[in-house]
């Protein structure tokens, strides 16, 4: 008998859009969209027709929060914007329900913005009770505030609050919702492309929908994470950002982008890879190469090729830790050597053979030129 450990449910993979998420989606790039940002010009003239004012809130709100711009997040997700009876919500439902929360309750959430930054980086977390206690908690976290604007807000919660709604209210009425209105139907249609890898591994529909490889810092979702909700954006460019907010991880990605590759390929399903299954360039085949590395990697595709099987049979099969085993076929999933669906709670894997072929056809490719050159 195999190792006993604790089960851990499947991660639920789905796309959704919502202009609570889209709009403080909106307010992150706005802060950032600066000319040297390499951000889409369109947000950098938005930012630069907002008021003084508002732009000056938009930073120090921003910016007393640590790099992931963690405050302004804070009330759209207690709203709970993939609750079932709130996934159409309104801006006017969101605005009702931030008037609605206490002023202290949005003081109680820069102490929760603070403590995941110090979660972050790794120091011991004490609830501020006093300014003293304040200025200890907001020193490593500021970006684009100063220490003094950020302590005469939480000082004075009324004001906080205020300065918060009239932050998204201005960004809101000022240049997002006439824009919403015309970026809704390309959202709409990324969110349907993207639905069809809801029965996949979270590396695989990361990598289909953002056309990119699963960041370090995402390839291992906290046990506090059991849904994944990808969310389309019309602004975000070559960039991808996310919320990690559990139970719930929300990743943007770019909806132009996921649709031009729809189009290119004829309308048929977009491939479990960003470029289909062929292998471009040096990076592509080394990983590939450095995921077959590994005997006990080996050991596991030679294994999936009897069939598919659950994470935990694998596990009993090569008498192997559990936190071992989900490491390599970590490394294999991000290779495309193996796809994953969940299925019944738990994580199904199965050997990729088109990704196969394609390393194949990659090394033989050399061989042939190498032939070629001594003939």
């Amino acid at each position: 008998m195999g190792e006993l450990v604790a089960g851990q449910p499947a991660l639920r993979i789905e796309t959704a859009v919502s202009l609570p998420l889209d709009l403080v989606s909106v307010l992150s790039l706005l802060h950032r969209a600066h000319p040297e940002s390499g951000l889409d010009p369109w947000l950098i003239a938005a930012r630069q027709r907002l008021s003084p004012a508002l732009r000056a809130d938009l930073d120090l709100l921003h910016g007393f929060t640590g790099r992931l711009l963690y405050y302004p997040e804070e009330p759209v997700m207690r709203f709970q914007p993939l609750r079932p009876d709130r996934r159409d919500a309104s801006f006017d439902d969101l605005m009702a329900f931030m008037e609605s929360l206490p002023a202290a309750e949005y003081r109680e959430m820069v102490a929760h913005a603070l403590q995941r930054v110090a979660y972050d980086i790794e120091r011991r977390w004490r609830p501020p009770e006093d300014e003293e206690g304040w200025r200890r908690a907001l020193a490593p976290a500021l970006t684009a505030a100063s220490l003094e604007e950020a302590l005469t807000l939480i000082a004075d919660p009324d004001d906080l609050k205020r300065r918060t709604i009239a932050m998204y209210c201005g960004v809101w009425e000022s240049m997002y919702a006439e824009a919403r209105a015309d970026e809704l139907p390309a959202l709409q249609a990324a969110a349907e492309c993207g639905a069809a890898f809801g029965d996949r591994g979270f590396a695989q529909a990361y990598a289909a929908l953002t056309g990119q490889r699963v960041p370090e810092v995402l390839d291992q979702p906290p046990a506090t994470i059991t849904r994944v909700t990808f969310c389309p954006s019309v602004h975000l460019g070559r960039f991808v950002s996310y919320i990690a907010y559990g139970p719930d991880l929300i990743v943007y990605f770019a909806a132009p982008q996921l649709l031009d590759r729809f189009h290119r390929s004829g309308g048929e399903r977009i491939g479990l890879r960003p470029d289909g299954q062929a292998v471009n360039g040096q990076a592509d085949l080394l990983e590939g190469a450095r995921a077959l590395a590994d005997p006990t990697r080996l050991r596991m595709l030679d294994l999936l090729l009897e069939g598919e099987l659950y994470a935990q049979e694998i596990v009993a099969r090569l008498g192997l830790a559990q936190s071992a085993v989900s490491r390599h076929l970590s490394q294999l999933e991000r290779a495309g050597l193996v796809t994953v669906q969940a299925r019944r709670g738990s994580k199904f894997y199965a050997v990729n053979p088109d990704r196969l072929d394609a390393l194949a056809s990659a090394l033989q490719a050399r061989g042939a030129r190498a032939r070629a050159t001594e003939d």
